[in-house]
């Protein structure tokens, strides 16, 4: 009898982690990413903390300027907001009332 367990991890990296590292790769300051993207050096520093998620645009600017695909990072974001949903939920949602 084989047992399969479900894969759930208890973590996920934020988004703003990978940005980190690939702005450290190039040399990059929040400033001059912001300005290559066209965006605010606040909305950068919001994505590097994982306060301000990333969008379908907010990606293909990253992508543009970074050199990773846009569904990596909204992959990223995916995952990331789930599991701060699944964190946070207080009680599981009751299946017998669907």
């Amino acid at each position: 009898m084989s047992t399969t367990y479900p894969y759930e991890p208890d973590y996920a990296v934020c988004p703003g982690a990978v940005l980190e590292e690939r702005m450290k790769l190039r040399g990059l300051s929040s400033a001059e990413l912001a300005r290559r993207c066209g965006m605010s050096a606040t909305r950068i520093s919001g994505i590097l903390s994982g306060d301000t998620p990333i969008d379908s645009e907010t990606a293909r600017r990253l992508e543009r300027a970074l050199d990773l695909d846009c569904r990596i990072w909204l992959g990223l974001e995916a995952n990331y907001r789930s599991h701060l949903a699944r964190s946070t939920e207080k009680q599981p949602v009751d299946q017998a009332s669907t």
